[in-house]
């Protein structure tokens, strides 16, 4: 028996087939349908189908993001994909398939897999914030993920950092990625249709000025926004992950920014990127169904 793993995001959908022994058979990635949600699922029901050929499904697993109703499979919200707000993905698989369908947020799929065999692994209170084109999170106490009344704890990027200066502005727009591009596309002159990699944006800081103040800025927010998680809810550890902590250079910086905040040592914990990077969606999603026996999968 094996369970199908999905992790969707806006760009592309990752799969994979998982055994019961958390050994990961095969995988791949497709671009994600962003035209309708018929056709969105009618390719998910294809890679099911195609695994169903090789072996015997016991369910399907499936990380996304956004606002997430886990119980019912609604999506109140789905990041960047449109058409698929406000639609039961679990409900409309169902019409094809028996077995057990889980729908879970992608940051709670992530802070999940780093605890089952990650950089939390045997912590109970930890918290994951996720940084990319906006600021996301998940948190659990006492070992069980908290949701909140409406599916929206751990939505960290709506925090407000800096009224003074940015009356309305949020973490999103402060401390993101996409903040960090967009602020450096500013400074440079460059067209906002411009790619940039927010990774290569740090690098240069060590033979740009312009470019080490414009960072120094955007990791004063984001340690803002970490150091207001810490005193929030006291964790055992924050686990930063997205993918610019693949940056060696950024959870330095962001230490030593805690650092020089006079209230840190009262509300310090232990500050860990993220042990799993493009795998997290689908290890957490497979961890989801194995949670109660914490099994660690197999890369």
């Amino acid at each position: 028996m094996a369970i199908v793993c999905f992790d969707i995001g806006g760009t592309d959908i990752k799969y994979a087939l998982i055994s019961d022994e958390g050994e990961i058979q095969s995988r791949g990635s497709t671009p994600t349908v962003q035209t309708s949600t018929e056709e969105f699922i009618s390719v998910l029901v294809k890679k099911i189908r195609n695994y169903e050929n090789r072996t015997a499904i016991s369910g399907v697993g499936i990380s996304i993001p956004g606002i997430v109703d886990n119980r019912s499979g609604q999506t109140i919200t789905a990041g960047a994909i449109w058409h698929l707000y406000n639609k039961n993905i679990k409900k409309l698989l169902s019409e094809h398939f028996s077995y057990p369908i889980h729908v879970e947020n992608d940051a709670r799929c992530a802070l999940v897999a780093e605890m089952t065999s990650g950089a939390a692994k045997g912590l109970q209170d930890v918290v994951l914030m996720t940084i990319g084109t906006g600021i996301g999170g998940a948190i659990a106490f006492n070992g069980e993920i908290i949701y909140g009344k409406d599916f929206k704890t751990g939505e960290f990027g709506m925090m407000r950092l800096d009224i003074g200066h940015h009356p309305d502005g949020t973490m999103h727009e402060l401390a993101s990625t996409s903040a960090l591009i967009k602020s450096y596309k500013e400074k440079k002159f460059l067209f906002p249709s411009t790619l940039v990699d927010a990774k290569l944006i740090i690098d240069e800081i060590s033979f740009e000025r312009e470019t080490a103040e414009l960072v120094d800025e955007w990791i004063t927010y984001l340690a803002a926004g970490v150091f207001n998680i810490a005193a929030s809810f006291n964790p055992q550890k924050i686990v930063i992950g997205g993918g610019i902590s693949a940056n060696q250079k950024l959870l330095p910086m962001l230490l030593k920014k805690l650092e020089s905040n006079p209230h840190w040592n009262d509300y310090k914990t232990a500050i860990e990127t993220a042990f799993y990077k493009n795998n997290a969606g689908l290890i957490g999603a497979y961890s989801f169904f194995t949670s109660s026996e914490m099994k660690e999968i197999q890369l």
